[in-house]
């Protein structure tokens, strides 16, 4: 953070600017979240056969062979959503909807790190054990928060002269996010298998998508000025 001294009468008034620097490593860190994890769910297509991905959850991964790689993924992704949270909280006007945003992906994030912590029951499992539920809970809590986002997104970036053109993607985003995230509830009751594809368009493209995107806008340095408060 940059602190600039401006002359107001015989006192000195201070404001304070996000620092450019700091916000471009911020959006590394949302870059490196989004690609370690969409690399690492791909990798583990090739790697776990055992698991088809159109009837296994991604977070199956976390147990059996390399399950600590998975593991590490979630922690990698978390750490990026948060990173993106902050440095969008730097980059854009201070308004209510940026509150939103800020508080949706820090959330969002640490859900993720969370749920990585605390994995689910292997596929098929008859009972449901404390561990699992606590992991099915912090999901659900990163799904709902990173979809949400999209919305407080559009709202915040319509009053960001340097993120106003994200403003439509940021709405878009949060709709195909909760279609998709509908869509994966709701299949199980309509159909037998075929929920991991709705799960990974979800997760594995989608939900990465968005923090890709935001990565690159703060590595860009976009709207770098006053907006920490």
């Amino acid at each position: 953070m940059v602190t600039v001294a401006q002359p107001q009468g015989r006192g000195v008034r201070t404001s304070t600017m996000a620092s450019p620097r700091l916000t471009r490593v911020l959006g590394v860190v949302a870059l490196t979240g989004a690609a370690v994890w969409v690399i690492t769910i791909a990798a583990f297509h090739a790697i776990r056969p055992d698991l088809d991905p159109g009837n296994a959850y991604i977070s199956n991964y976390a147990r059996g062979d390399w399950a600590w790689v998975m593991r590490l993924a979630f922690a990698v992704n978390g750490a990026g959503w948060i990173a993106a949270g902050l440095g969008l909280r730097r980059a854009l006007p201070a308004t209510r909807a940026r509150s939103w945003l800020t508080a949706l992906t820090v959330t969002g994030g640490a859900a993720i790190i969370v749920a990585g912590a605390f994995r689910a029951d292997p596929l098929g499992s008859a009972t449901h054990s404390l561990e699992a539920t606590i992991h099915g809970r912090a999901a659900a809590v990163a799904f709902v928060t990173l979809t949400l986002a999209g919305f407080a997104g559009w709202r915040a970036a319509r009053t960001a002269d340097a993120w106003r053109g994200w403003a439509v993607p940021s709405l878009a985003y949060g709709v195909v996010a909760a279609t998709l995230l509908i869509t994966y509830v709701a299949w199980p009751v309509v159909a037998d298998d075929g929920f991991g594809w709705w799960q990974r368009a979800l997760a594995w493209a989608t939900i990465p998508g968005a923090l890709a995107a935001v990565g690159t806008g703060l590595v860009s340095g976009r709207g770098s000025g006053p907006g920490v408060r």
